[in-house]
């Protein structure tokens, strides 16, 4: 059709998206436009993040175009068209696409996904564990003391705790340093010991440095708790697609509704980067009795792949437990919670296994770190502003006035990067590059990943510290784009170029099972790029001491509130933002949108389970 050849052309379809447009309309028989048109964009939602396509939003897409979108203007039309050919159904049907009761449009394999996790979930949430209460009692007062400074009336993270005894399906969320993980361990040492067996965990994240920093964190919090109880808490975490077992001949995983993992309790970190795909795969590979805990930041960027999954979950973070839930709660945790809900409101039964840390012990209250991502996350100009006028000791904003012949950011490159040449071995040259890192809101253009990773280097040529002609050379920072399950490597590993004792030219990463690093051939990487600068998103589940923030020159649709947040909270010690104040304040204005119905499924009707078992 010629509508799908106008789209391609002005972009805003790729040609994979007019390939399906194409497929189906061959396989209805039909030369339905609003099937051509419908189908293509339904493809192109996922590639974009969404996973699905609402009807009300065809012919806005089509405007953006310049392309006619009065007809698609009224959805019911379209739906009627679109249901009058025999590759639409509704849901339960099994056709190419599925069109639900609130007009949004899926690729059958998407709606699948998120009914799946759906069902898994509203089944994991309902009811109330059997514990016996004066042990756990005993427990959390034992594995949560009292603290004497503490501000807030509630201790949410023995209420997380509590809540975790109490529910098989539990989400922590809280922002950095609010002990998501001093947490988790608490509640591994409590589960552990309340058990009737040895308890069988798993621990895992959806990219290796995630799953690393898990590592790393239970081991430190391990350290804080009283001696009997840390072998009971396992500290080896994995990918997820390590711990489900990927294969690529089959494409899937080993572990599956067939071959589940033998598992009594799963830790998931990071919850905020796992896309509905492999949410529902993991969900499917794990028998119904064993416990799921995530942890996250519901205010950091979705995932890179489709789905909110961790948004769509958390909802607008109000708990609204349910009395119900909170009459059990509050003998473990001492605490009285007050509930936001209407006395004729219906519980939200996803709700009532969601608890938010609220208290930053990573950011200091006077901070601007800390400061500037609360006004962020807030997405009030003036709470920005006020923070822009305060001074900081951990915060600078410098107002951007060029890029490639700023002499401030030159600078600034040659102060982070100059270590990783003058460091003595390649495991020092990591502990440098882990201490600072620039983080670009865009992979092209002059101020995205490309323009300043040449940037860097021609800087570091003209200085001598790259050879002429050297493509690989010592000090090198480098990330991996693609998974090597042979090489253990994972997308957004980082490593260092460096010489080994026979002087050959190696790439050398932390080792995975302990503090050591390892050296791999550069020719058998999987594919990689230099990172002297990364982008936001690949930066989720790290953190630097020092971070460069660097925002485009001019505005741009992927500048948004989600982002600026991640990109902040990535900083422990020092923030620079380099970039224009306007473009700061229009940002914090945008909000991430993924089209998704996972969060009107996981709340559309309590489940025919009694609200709560009775609790020994």
């Amino acid at each position: 059709m010629i509508v799908l050849s106008q789209m391609l052309a002005a972009r805003v379809l790729r040609p994979i998206d007019v390939q399906v447009a194409r497929l189906l309309l061959r396989l209805s028989g039909s030369t339905s436009p609003q099937l051509a048109i419908a189908g293509a964009l339904a493809s192109w939602a996922t590639g974009q993040g969404h996973t699905c396509l609402p009807l009300s939003a065809v012919s806005g897409r089509l405007a953006e175009a310049g392309l006619d979108g009065s007809g698609f203007i009224d959805p019911g039309v379209v739906r009627a068209a679109l249901l009058a050919t025999s590759v639409v159904g509704r849901p339960g049907d099994h056709c190419p696409l599925i069109l639900d009761e609130a007009d949004r449009l899926y690729l059958l394999r998407f709606f699948r996904y998120e009914e799946s996790i759906a069902l898994a979930l509203r089944e994991r949430v309902q009811g109330i564990e059997a514990i016996p209460t004066a042990p756990a009692l005993a427990l959390l007062a034992e594995l949560f003391p009292p603290v004497a400074e503490k501000q807030e009336t509630i201790d949410w993270q023995r209420t997380a705790a509590g809540l975790a005894l109490l529910k098989r399906f539990v989400v922590i969320s809280g922002g950095p340093g609010t002990g998501k993980t001093y947490t988790v361990a608490r509640i591994l040492a409590a589960l552990a010991a309340l058990a009737p067996g040895k308890l069988r965990v798993g621990l895992a994240a959806p990219t290796g440095k995630a799953a690393l920093r898990l590592q790393e964190s239970i081991r430190t919090a391990k350290a804080t708790l009283p001696p009997q109880w840390v072998d009971a808490i396992p500290d080896q975490a994995l990918t997820l697609h390590r711990l489900l077992g990927f294969r690529s001949s089959p494409l899937g995983f080993i572990h599956n509704s067939t071959n589940p993992l033998h598992l009594d309790l799963l830790i998931l970190d990071e919850a905020s980067m796992i896309d509905v795909p492999l949410m529902a795969a993991m969900l499917a590979a794990l028998p119904s009795s064993c416990r799921v805990i995530l942890l996250g930041d519901r205010d950091q960027l979705a995932s890179v792949e489709a789905g909110n999954l961790f948004g769509d979950i958390c909802g607008n973070g109000d708990c609204g437990w349910s009395t119900a839930l909170t009459t059990y709660l509050r003998p473990l945790t001492g605490s009285t919670y007050a509930s936001s809900l209407s006395p004729e409101a219906k519980p939200d039964t996803i709700a009532d296994a969601i608890v938010l840390l609220q208290s930053s012990h990573r950011f200091q209250d006077q901070g601007g770190i800390g400061a500037l991502s609360r006004a962020v996350k807030s997405g009030r100009g003036e709470a920005l502003e006020a923070v822009l006028r305060q001074s900081y000791p951990d915060l600078q904003v410098v107002e951007q006035v060029g890029l490639t012949h700023s002499p401030w950011l030159r600078e600034q490159l040659e102060r982070f990067f100059t270590p990783l040449f003058t460091a003595t071995s390649a495991q020092a040259a990591l502990r440098e590059l882990g201490q600072r890192r620039i983080l670009c809101a865009l992979r092209e253009g002059v101020s995205g990943v490309e323009g300043i990773n040449r940037l860097a280097e021609s800087i570091f040529r003209r200085r001598g510290l790259i050879g002429a002609g050297e493509h690989c050379y010592p000090g090198m920072p480098i990330i991996i784009l693609r998974n090597d399950y042979t090489q253990n490597l994972f997308n957004g590993d980082t490593g260092i170029v460096w010489p080994d004792s026979q002087g050959l030219i190696q790439a050398w990463f932390p080792h995975p099972d302990d503090d050591t690093i390892r050296p791999i051939s550069l020719a058998r990487l999987p594919p990689w790029q230099t990172s002297y600068a990364i982008t936001v998103h690949k930066s989720q589940g790290s953190e630097f001491g020092e971070i460069l923030l660097l925002l485009p020159h001019e505005d741009v649709p992927v500048l948004s509130r989600e982002l600026l947040y991640t990109g902040i909270t990535r900083a422990r010690e020092a923030l620079v933002v380099y970039g224009r104040k306007e473009l700061l304040l229009r940002a914090i204005e945008r909000r991430v949108v993924r089209y998704s119905g996972l969060g009107e499924q996981l709340r559309r009707k309590r489940a025919s389970k009694p609200d709560c078992y009775q609790a020994q």
